[in-house]
């Protein structure tokens, strides 16, 4: 009997921690999620060293793409390539990924106009959280 009581303890801390987790997502998410969308992500695409201290690479910033010349001193912009299409929005959570989007940013896709993203949403809990996380590990480790 002692056992059953303690984990039915167990448990119900268990479920007061993930609520907890959850309503302070909710309510620390809605802020940041809103300062993400009006600034453009960058990041490095890939890159190729020419030399020891210089080389190339192709920037994203926004849907914009651009190929820089980096050196121990400075960096130039040497052109702007075309540009990015727009990723199209999900409509369903398991929809696989477009083809040719595998150098894509991982991020969540914004639900379509007048639907509302599911609750866990951008959260640790969230399926497509861990699937982005996973997908994002994955580029880093691919030898290229």
């Amino acid at each position: 009997m002692d056992e059953l009581l303690l984990v039915g303890r167990v448990l119900l801390s268990l479920a007061c921690v993930v609520g907890l987790v959850w309503y302070l997502a909710r309510k620390l998410g809605a802020s940041r999620g809103a300062h993400d969308d009006r600034e453009p992500t960058v990041h490095v695409v890939d890159r190729q060293s020419l030399s020891r201290g210089s080389g190339v690479a192709v920037v994203a910033v926004g849907s914009r793409r651009l190929l820089v010349g980096f050196g121990e001193q400075q960096v130039q912009l040497l052109t702007e390539l075309r540009p990015v299409p727009e990723l199209a929005p999900a409509t369903t959570s398991a929809s696989a990924p477009a083809a040719g989007s595998a150098d894509a940013v991982p991020t969540p896709r914004p639900a379509p106009d007048g639907a509302r993203p599911g609750p866990l949403a951008g959260s640790v809990l969230s399926p497509q959280t861990w699937r982005a996380t996973l997908r994002a590990l994955q580029d880093r480790t691919v030898r290229r």
